[in-house]
């Protein structure tokens, strides 16, 4: 395997992708399922799997989009449990903008956080819903309190923000009764009071009526926010029960907290881990640039009895997906 530091980019008026090098210090090579989140010209990564054992990372990088430079914005601490698969986002309190880091599935913290919960796989990975702000000015981890409904340890799920001070949380991987991952499709709202307060609120519990339409449970769904006086969510595949892809699509109306299917090619929706953004060309029309992912989980035999998960890379010509979605 080789690992990369440069930066590929789509320009989306000729649909060609080109190839940037990159300068500064440290980027964050190798971990596979870092916390991500932007803000205007700036991307922040933060921890990680290495792929080995029960590695984890939580250091936090930042990649500027106009220099190509990378700098390590906050190294190692012991205060924030060393994970990935979880949710990140940027939000602001009061005139200043936080890292707000949630959720994910790491090795056993050095510091164990009194509100929090920290559940332990079969396999010894611990999953959480250990809450991290990192203040962007002075550059300070807090571990804030919560109020409400705040959902359980989850890792594989969404984070979207709607508002400068509240995103939603959607699906996951929670554990099951005999300490396995099983998908959910759940909906939580979560809004930072203060720089030491976020409040969480359920939107839907574990039954849903027959009658309401609601997504199957997932994990590696995309999520993106369509953003307007309402924000719109559309979410793009996904993998459910059995390791099977769920192959759909939805919008998510967040004044009513309604979901409706909408119908898109196989092409598109058939995948998971992918990323998903939108591109406003007129108030009433959005471009969905769908980028990446895998297929279908197989378990194969990799010799003494023991299986293994596999999943095949979506390949040419499906990389790279456009999709016009008319909002009426």
């Amino acid at each position: 395997m080789k690992l990369y530091s440069t930066i590929d980019r789509l320009d989306f008026r000729t649909g060609r992708w080109s190839s940037h090098v990159t300068r500064g210090t440290s980027p964050p090579l190798g971990p596979e399922g870092y916390f991500c989140t932007i803000r205007n010209n700036d991307i922040f990564y933060m921890g990680g799997y290495c792929g080995h054992d029960n590695c984890y990372h939580n250091d936090v990088n930042l990649f500027n989009t106009l220099t190509y430079e990378w700098n390590k914005l906050m190294s190692s601490s012991d205060i924030v449990m060393k994970r990935g698969y979880g949710g990140m986002v940027c939000m602001e309190s009061m005139g200043t903008e936080y890292l707000v880091a949630i959720g994910g599935i790491g090795s056993t913290p050095t510091t164990y956080q009194s509100q929090y919960q920290y559940d332990q796989m079969v396999n010894g990975h611990v999953h959480t819903n250990e809450h991290n702000l990192l203040n962007l000015s002075t550059r300070q981890w807090i571990i804030p309190t919560i109020s409400g409904q705040c959902c359980p340890p989850t890792s594989g799920f969404t984070l979207t923000k709607i508002s400068n001070n509240k995103s939603v949380l959607f699906g996951g991987l929670v554990i099951g009764d005999e300490r396995y991952a099983v998908p959910v499709n759940n909906v939580y709202t979560c809004q930072l009071e203060s720089d030491t307060t976020i409040h969480w609120e359920s939107v839907k519990g574990p039954v849903v009526p027959a009658s309401v339409q609601w997504p199957v449970e997932r994990h590696g769904h995309a999520i993106t926010s369509i953003i307007s006086d309402s924000p719109t969510l559309v979410m793009i595949g996904g993998q459910g029960n059995d390791g099977q892809l769920v192959n759909d699509s939805w919008l998510l109306d967040t004044s009513q907290y309604q979901w409706s299917k909408i119908v898109l090619p196989e092409s598109v929706t058939g995948r998971k881990s992918h990323s998903l953004s939108p591109i406003m060309m007129s108030p009433d029309c959005v471009w969905l640039v769908v980028v990446g992912g895998a297929g279908a989980t197989e378990w194969r035999d990799v010799g003494r009895g023991v299986k293994k998960p596999f999943s095949t890379c979506i390949t040419d010509p499906n990389i790279t997906m456009l999709i016009e979605l008319g909002k009426n």
